[in-house]
């Protein structure tokens, strides 16, 4: 998967994310996973250069 495609799942993740009244955990679970693949996308970015 190309890394724009990645950097635009991304932010269509960000933009769904809220907070989950009837389950708050999964708020941040959504929020951890945001992170990693944020931190994997400039992972691969970093190793292209």
């Amino acid at each position: 998967m190309s890394a724009a495609r990645t950097a635009r799942m991304i932010a269509r993740d960000v933009s769904r994310l809220s907070p989950d009244w009837r389950n708050p955990e999964h708020y941040f679970e959504n929020r951890s996973e945001i992170e990693h693949a944020l931190r994997r996308l400039a992972t691969e970015l970093e190793r292209s250069l």
